[in-house]
């Protein structure tokens, strides 16, 4: 298993760079009609020496020498405004915009001086903000006749020198112009070898490592902002560094500093975040969607140690991972470099003797912790109660016992059977003709504590807001459908039977603790199932079908497993073992609910509780080819270019086609044909010897069989080899039938107040909520020519063309039930099309102005603009005064 601390980042090496992204991206980000208010422009005339070809060393000391032309220049204004850090008015536009260059700031988009100051710092705007478009700016690709890769001893040790003198350059005067271009070439070397080393790094990864692991050390609740006590109150006393980092964030509210101060403290905050002083609650209030699943990810599985890309490289749809701080006494086959890593946590638990105990002891209590305020025993009660949960349906109560008495146990599940409705016209079958029991809060409860049974909650997002946030969020990253169960069962016992499932899982330890035995796939056509198995007894998996045991561990409160879909498991609550630390409970009792004056998070009585979270479910290749092929060949059949597809079958095909026609050992021929060959070629030799007339005749017609066999199968891959053509035409057309089914199966999508602020919705939020992302923003304004527009969340809404419409889907009206709300699209015409795909593909940190839409007539674009925003799919702001030249309605 994985398991282990988060190791820090070693000083010995060289800052990795992430800047290696699709180029292709890098221009469409930068096309005029995109207006990016949130980062720096990638292309804004500066020349590769100040822009994204620069190491990151050159691009911070390139900082410091424009800070300290800045401050030059300050030094000779007659008069400084306190409030504004110099009078603006002395400076030219063009110095301006020259010091922005070479600081690499944003230049200005047409908005005047106040607005800068206005709209700075919000939505991904503000100090945390530079730092971040550093990590998402795209490196140039690579020339082909790089130098070869130096030897990784010679490159460490570079490394170690260049590093070195970095860390003196922030402390020494600055060097003379050669020196610093040299540095700049050694670091640029390290730069090139170190993308040599990662060029496996997947395309998406837009985070760097540094930034990853300070926010990953956030618990889920901080990164969804639900956390309340992430609300810090102002003090009197403050730290010099925290103030600096809150300046930006109250500005954004605020709407009062100045945008050049701004500037000078986005530069300090990026030197800060190098130097590992920021604050991560900073920072998280200003990522965006997609950098926020990401995080989110990356915390669920940082005791680990392991990154987001190292995890989608190595363990995504592979083999388990643990992600705990210690190893749980399990074992983890053929993963010695995790063995390595985690060697420190295995030896040093917070129980032992140990000069470091007391700190070893605050880790692990915030570790057990950082998974609170998601679901516990109380929640659970106040679910069952309040919304009348039914058993089969929202609930089961199952038992995992020898019920025969023969040694063998099996699953039996306890929920009362539905009842059949009077007076209902349709079928048995139907699930509109049952009535489901609906689960009594004590009745549940004298299960789960009298008799041992274990509690499966299906859907606990469905009630619970802190968990869809989650899933949803879970849904950007992966892209798929995302769903959870929360299992609860009382110590020593155990729910359900050895088996595998059909989604991969992240087991998230809630409260208790859990004895998890992992087994290998039992062969190769149940890896990556697409099914379920059906329930196994110990002894079928361990001795019958011969798979070997995994994983034998223990996992406790604020850990996480993830199991690949195929791998068997099975789970029992056990006690606390002696070397994980005591938690305190969490609200784990509650009304009408058993409970012990000695209870800890294990809950009363011993109980665990975990929360599954599933996906990949129907996700696989096969599912998309289903799609595919079935479309292919029905478009291929109705081909005006070829009739191939709908000429008739070969005539009485049926008597050389089929298993029963299937001639032996194909690839020489049959034994007679061979013989009847040889004497054939004896006799046209003129060499004695006599022809077996009944031979040949047989010889012959397998030959003509195995002629019009094979003539059939040519034909056949002909038809075939054309019915694949047409599928790789339509690829697209399949992308967006399963990017329909996605949008009817996923949930509606959880939009925090930010995002919630800039759309229709925003009446429905509190005045402070409204002001924050957008304080220019009225949800019952119109659109005008110059609103700034973008969709709420990425990948929310799908273009597709059908019967020569353009027709809009989209999950925001969603059931968090699966299937419970038809999709309802919206349809256009035709020549909607083009400015509706830019509306769609526009999405955080840009913006496009309504009036940049491609399309004949602005008030058509203020229309389409004006449907999606009145959906509620579309956000938007208005940095000016509205333009009224165009009316519309």
């Amino acid at each position: 298993a994985t398991m282990g601390k988060r190791p820090k980042p070693s000083k010995s090496k060289p800052l990795l760079s992430l800047d290696k992204f699709d180029d292709d991206n890098e221009e469409a980000d930068d096309d005029v009609n995109n207006h990016d208010l949130g980062t720096a422009s990638g292309k804004d005339g500066r020349n590769d020496e100040s822009g994204g070809g620069m190491s990151r060393a050159a691009k911070k000391r390139a900082k410091k020498r424009a800070k300290k032309e800045v401050v030059a220049v300050q030094a000779q204004k007659p008069t400084v405004d306190e409030t504004n850090g110099y009078n603006r008015d002395d400076v030219s536009k063009g110095e301006e915009m020259e010091t922005k260059k070479k600081m690499q700031l944003p230049l200005d988009d047409g908005f005047s001086d106040a607005e800068d100051r206005e709209w700075e710092g919000d939505d991904l705007l503000g100090a945390a903000n530079q730092c971040l478009a550093q990590a998402n700016k795209k490196q140039k690709k690579r020339k082909e006749d790089k130098k070869k890769k130096k030897n990784k001893g010679a490159k460490d040790a570079t490394a170690n020198d260049s590093v070195e003198k970095v860390s003196k350059k922030k402390s020494a005067k600055m060097v003379d112009e050669e020196n610093e271009d040299n540095d700049a070439d050694e670091d640029d070397a390290l730069d090139e070898d170190a993308d040599e080393d990662n060029h496996a790094k997947l395309e998406e990864e837009e985070v760097e490592p540094e930034v990853e692991e300070l926010l990953s050390s956030l618990t889920p609740l901080q990164i969804m902002m639900l956390d309340e006590s992430n609300a810090q109150p102002e003090t009197a006393e403050t730290d010099a560094t925290t103030t600096e980092v809150a300046k930006p964030i109250a500005k954004a509210e605020n709407n009062v500093e100045s945008a050049d101060k701004a500037e000078n403290e986005n530069v300090t905050m990026g030197e800060n975040m190098l130097e590992g002083e920021v604050d991560p609650l900073m920072i998280v209030k200003d990522l965006t969607t997609e950098h926020r699943a990401k995080i989110l990810l990356s915390s669920l599985i940082s005791p680990s140690g392991v990154t987001t890309h190292e995890f989608y490289s190595r363990y995504w749809g592979k083999r388990p991972l643990l992600a705990a701080l210690d190893n749980g006494s399990g074992i983890n086959a053929g993963d010695d470099d995790n063995d390595n890593r985690n060697a420190k946590s295995k030896k040093k638990t917070p129980m032992e003797d140990d000069p470091y105990k007391d700190k070893l002891e605050k880790e692990a209590m915030q570790h057990a912790k950082r998974l609170d305020g998601l679901l516990n025993r109380s929640i659970i009660h106040q679910m069952i109660r309040c919304n009348k949960l039914r058993y089969w349906l929202d609930l089961n109560v199952t038992q995992y016992t020898d019920t025969l008495g023969n040694g063998l146990k099996r699953r039996i599940t306890l929920d009362p059977p539905p009842k059949k409705r009077k007076n209902r016209s349709s079928t048995p079958d139907d699930d509109d003709n049952l009535e489901y029991a609906v689960a009594n809060p004590q009745d549940i409860w004298s299960n789960v504590d009298t008799s041992h049974c274990t509690l499966r909650l299906l859907r606990p997002h469905e009630h619970n807001d802190s968990i869809h946030t989650m899933l949803s969020l879970l849904e950007s990253e992966f892209g798929c459908m995302v769903g959870s169960n929360a299992y609860l069962t009382p110590l020593h016992s155990q729910g359900f039977a050895p088996h595998y499932d059909d989604v991969d899982v992240f087991i998230l330890q809630l409260e208790g603790y859990k004895r998890w035995r992992v087994y290998a796939p039992p062969n190769k056509m149940e890896t990556l199932p697409r099914e379920s198995s059906r329930d196994y007894t110990e002894k079928e998996v361990e001795e019958d079908m011969g798979c070997e045991l995994i994983m034998d561990l223990m996992i406790g409160p604020g850990d996480v497993l993830y199991l690949p879909r195929g791998w068997i498991h099975q789970a029992d609550t056990v006690a606390r073992p002696a070397h994980m630390v005591k938690v305190p409970s969490s609200g784990s009792g509650g009304k009408g609910m058993s409970g012990s004056k000695d209870s800890d998070a294990q809950g009363p009585r011993g109980h665990s509780l975990h929360l599954t979270v599933s996906a990949m479910q129907n996700w696989c290749w096969a599912d998309f080819l289903e799609i595919l092929i079935p479309e292919a060949l029905e478009a291929a059949a109705a081909s005006d270019k070829s009739i191939s597809l709908r000429e008739g079958l070969p005539r009485n095909f049926l008597s050389y086609m089929g298993t029963m026609h299937q001639l032996d050992d194909e690839d020489s021929g049959p034994e007679g044909l061979k013989q009847a060959l040889e004497a054939v070629a004896k006799a046209s030799s003129g060499e004695d010897g006599e022809v077996d007339e009944a031979v040949l005749a047989e010889a012959e017609a397998k030959q003509r069989i195995r002629a019009r066999q094979n003539h059939f199968k040519d034909e056949a891959k002909k038809r075939i080899m054309r019915v694949c053509k047409q599928a790789m035409s339509m690829l697209d057309d399949a992308c967006d039938q399963i990017g329909k089914r996605f949008l009817s199966d996923r949930l509606p999508p959880a939009l925090l107040e930010p995002e919630l602020s800039l759309t229709k919705a925003a009446s429905s939020l509190s005045t402070s909520s409204k002001t924050l992302g957008n304080p220019h923003h009225d949800p019952t304004k119109k659109i005008w020519p110059n609103t700034l527009c973008r969709l709420v969340r990425p990948n929310i809404a799908r273009l597709v063309i059908e019967d020569s419409k353009a027709v809009l889907y989209h999950c925001l009206d969603n059931s968090r039930v699966y299937h419970g709300t038809p999709l309802s699209p919206m349809e256009f015409e035709i020549d909607d099309a083009p400015a509706l795909e830019q509306l769609l593909t526009t999405v955080e940190p840009h913006w496009i102005m309504v009036k940049d839409l491609i399309h004949g007539d602005v008030e058509d674009k203020m229309e389409i603009a004006q449907a999606l925003y009145d959906e509620g799919i579309l956000a938007t702001i208005l940095a000016d005064a509205p333009d009224r030249s165009v009316q519309t309605g």
